[in-house]
């Protein structure tokens, strides 16, 4: 194998470790949406942060060897990788594994914006409900609610 097609399989290789690992993050954080831990999202954001910034550097290094070899679009490199059976099942997996992350990252969205849909649902009816006694500014805080002529929770 030529040092060139080295470096693409250990790229690959790469790649692959760091979506597997970014797949890891994505399934600890839906767990943590699912479960309604949101306190544990930070550190998870943070470490996404660092695997995407590490697969972006290799994604261009990737880029810059595909560009020297004359492939500009995704279609030559496939049709390029046809013959490289040195690096054409690593390649297909590293798709297979970046489709997986993807699925799972819409997934965490959809639940993210559930979640949203139901707090902005709560406020409302606690906003606008007439059986209402006690309402929430949008921080949590109570709001200056009078009752004869007190504020609410004021003795």
């Amino acid at each position: 194998m030529s040092d060139r097609l080295q470096e693409l399989n250990r790229l690959i290789a790469e790649e692959r470790a760091g979506y597997t690992e970014l797949i890891t993050l994505l399934e600890q954080e839906q767990r943590e949406l699912i479960s309604g831990t949101a306190h544990k999202l930070e550190a998870l954001a943070q470490q996404k942060a660092i695997v995407l910034q590490e697969l972006d550097a290799l994604a261009q290094q990737r880029g810059d060897h595909m560009r020297v070899l004359g492939m500009v679009s995704v279609n030559a490199w496939r049709a390029w990788l046809a013959d490289k059976p040195e690096l054409l099942p690593a390649w297909l997996g590293l798709e297979v594994l970046a489709q997986k992350a993807k699925l799972i990252n819409e997934i965490n969205g959809k639940l993210i914006l559930t979640h949203m849909e139901q707090v902005e649902a709560s406020l409302e009816v606690l906003f606008t409900s007439d059986q209402s006694t006690f309402a929430y500014s949008r921080d949590g805080g109570a709001r200056s609610a009078l009752i004869g002529g007190r504020r609410l929770g004021s003795a």
